[in-house]
């Protein structure tokens, strides 16, 4: 069977919400609200990846202001302008680890997001993840904003999706 990557259902959100409590441990995780909210807002920037009928990892995008990474834990009214393609939450199992997933869910939403016209994509890299932020061409970015939220460590990144002239 391959991995299949599709956008987020309504019934992907406990499967969800148990890779995000599985991977996230220096942080607290972000309750339901909050994570569907990402999905009510863009709803075709939200993916999830399927292996053997069970969803195994999940990506949560959206249109934001660039540079001034959203809060976390907090529900969305709007979304804040469109200059930068901002990719919330990338989560994958450890069930499927090694398999390309993560990498599979980023190339849908790269290239997604270039098809839309995006000049950048940003994040904020927590945990032990820059590293592998870094192996996919983000850098760190300058930002106005604490990350202090995000926990000890945590970089704002950005990858530029147009070539270079």
């Amino acid at each position: 069977m391959s991995i299949q990557i599709r956008s987020i259902s309504p019934q992907d959100w406990p499967q969800i919400m148990a890779i995000q409590a599985e991977c996230y441990h220096q942080l607290t995780p972000e309750p339901l609200s909050v994570m569907s909210n990402k999905a009510e807002l863009a709803p075709d920037c939200c993916w999830v990846a399927e292996y053997q009928g069970r969803v195994r990892g999940y990506l949560l995008c959206h249109p934001w202001r660039a540079n001034q990474p959203p809060s976390l834990s907090v529900t969305m009214t709007a979304l804040a302008g469109a200059q930068e393609f901002y990719l919330h939450d990338l989560a994958v199992s450890a069930e499927v680890r090694g398999m390309g997933v993560g990498q599979r869910l980023l190339a849908t939403a790269l290239t997604f997001a270039s098809n839309k016209g995006y000049q950048h994509a940003g994040l904020v890299a927590v945990q032990d993840a820059p590293t592998f932020w870094r192996k996919q061409g983000f850098v760190p970015s300058a930002t106005a904003k604490s990350l202090a939220e995000y926990g000890e460590g945590a970089v704002y990144m950005r990858l530029s999706l147009t070539e270079p002239a």
